[in-house]
């Protein structure tokens, strides 16, 4: 499962479709207790499979770092952590990498390379 966080709702519908296009199933997450509940797989009557990785939008600010440092701290097979943002937040895609993102990418980039992100998810996560 893809987990993401977005602050646009372009962002959103575009990963969710990405995942929806290659066969794999994606969750939003909007706050640290939705996180905890996708990553401890709680049944909320929607899929709650193995988390394969999350993607962080990084103009969510302090709240998207939140969650990275959550998701990296998490005991039981942290996902692969992907933060993305505007290339002009250069200081943010490095906080990002020092909160425990295990990658960084520009928007740009990040958009370019969604369905290869969502495959690479797919090779990292054993449960898939």
């Amino acid at each position: 499962m893809i987990l993401y966080a977005c602050s646009d709702l372009i962002f959103a519908t575009r990963i969710r479709a990405a995942c929806e296009d290659l066969g794999r199933v994606s969750r939003p997450v909007r706050n640290p207790a939705m996180l905890q509940a996708r990553l401890d797989q709680v049944d909320d009557g929607k899929p709650h499979g193995p988390a394969a990785a999350l993607f962080v939008d990084l103009e969510l600010g302090d709240a998207g770092l939140q969650l990275i440092r959550q998701a990296a701290a998490h005991p039981s097979a942290p996902p692969t952590i992907l933060a993305f943002g505007p290339h002009v937040m250069a200081k943010a895609l490095a906080a990002a990498r020092a909160a425990g993102a295990h990658h960084s990418l520009a928007r740009g980039a990040f958009t370019a390379q969604l369905p290869d992100l969502i495959r690479s998810a797919d090779r990292a996560d054993p449960h898939a």
